[in-house]
């Protein structure tokens, strides 16, 4: 398992400690909801309410390819979940989602793809990130309806910016070590003015979405290097949130590689910098009250034996990372959000059709 302490924790010139007291949160978890279908993101809305966004329900119709290789099938079983007090309701149902089954001649993997985050928009609308894990080609080729995938779109079906588009005509990490195809994978966004910033996993990039629908590259992330064998590792960005000092900060997971998940601070007109350094698959960021950053991690070892997930709260002036204990196990935990009380939520087995959960870690 990674430990904490491995964690960089260099003080930023020129500040001292905050002194702030960091909020507390009951190591056992309330479990609010139970019946997630592949939950993924989690965002407080303006109105205090949870949205949870879900990619959707595997079909036992879309069948594994007999040999080794991969098939996708399209469907509509995405769906955006919301939660206040205690009210919870899907708001929004039939959103498209995409099965993805890969035969490895020795085993079968089964995942799902489509709505990330979502967000409210008013007027009864939704934006709605989507994931693809492909191109353009891809997408086309699931048929009618899949046009939202890999984009920033509307829960009605306006595409806001074409991310896996954008991917195919830029390739803004082309020339990065061992970078190999033109690969898209939407993941989070966050709004900057009236545009909107989103991280791109398969990309590993970050992508400024214009009101017009055109797209720009931020920046695009270096791969990381697995100090083992010196084997170059994609950045796979995923959480991004602005911070109380009105940056922007961005996870990335390090290629799923114990210690090598960076956290990035983001000033826009600026070019992002490395912020923090040595934690492990990092798959959302959230603030705090007291404006501390709480990062979560999918799990706490290399790729081929996640186990559990970690919480671990960060202190923005001296970068000082602390884990949260969490009696409760975290297993392949996505999405993660705090509340104005400090309360900690995140969804738990998002790789389940229907026992995905909404957790509750409250502040005491």
């Amino acid at each position: 398992m990674a430990v904490v302490s491995t964690v960089a924790a260099t003080a930023i010139p020129g500040q001292a400690a905050s002194g702030h007291s960091a909020p507390k949160v009951s190591p056992t978890a309330v479990v609010v909801a139970n019946d997630l279908h592949n939950p993924r993101s989690l965002r407080v809305q303006a109105d205090g309410s949870l949205l949870v966004g879900e990619a959707g329900s595997s079909s036992a119709s879309c069948t594994p390819p007999a040999e080794a290789g991969r098939n996708r099938c399209l469907g509509f079983t995405g769906s955006l979940y919301r939660v206040e007090g205690s009210s919870k309701r899907r708001v929004v149902t039939g959103l498209p989602s995409e099965q993805i089954n890969q035969n490895y001649g020795t085993s079968v993997l089964t995942r799902m793809a489509g709505v990330v985050q979502g967000e409210y928009a008013g007027n009864g609308s939704y934006r709605v990130s989507y994931g693809l894990s492909g191109v353009p080609a891809d997408r086309a080729a699931l048929g009618a309806g899949s046009g939202p995938l890999g984009t920033l779109s509307t829960s009605k079906g306006k595409v806001l910016g074409d991310l896996a588009q954008h991917e195919l005509a830029h390739n803004p990490d082309a020339g990065n070590p061992g970078v190999t195809e033109v690969f898209s994978n939407p993941w989070a966004f966050a709004k900057d003015g009236a545009d909107f910033l989103v991280t791109d996993a398969g990309a590993n990039d970050l992508i400024r979405v214009h009101p017009d629908g055109t797209t720009e590259t931020v920046f695009a992330f270096p791969t990381n290097t697995r100090t083992s064998d010196n084997t170059p590792q994609q950045a796979v960005p995923t959480g991004v949130v602005r911070g109380r000092d009105g940056a922007f900060y961005i996870a990335d997971m390090g290629g799923m590689n114990l210690g090598l998940s960076r956290i990035w601070r983001y000033v826009p007109g600026s070019a992002p910098t490395v912020f923090l350094t040595g934690l492990t698959d990092v798959i959302d960021l959230a603030v705090a009250p007291n404006g501390d950053l709480i990062a979560l991690s999918i799990g706490s070892g290399p790729s081929d034996n996640w186990g559990p997930g970690t919480l671990t709260r960060i202190n923005p002036r001296t970068r000082e990372a602390t884990r949260i204990p969490t009696q409760t196990e975290l297993t392949e935990p996505t999405g993660l959000a705090v509340t104005a009380k400090g309360d900690i939520y995140v969804t738990n087995n998002t790789q389940s059709d229907s026992a995905g959960e909404l957790l509750k870690f409250p502040a005491v």
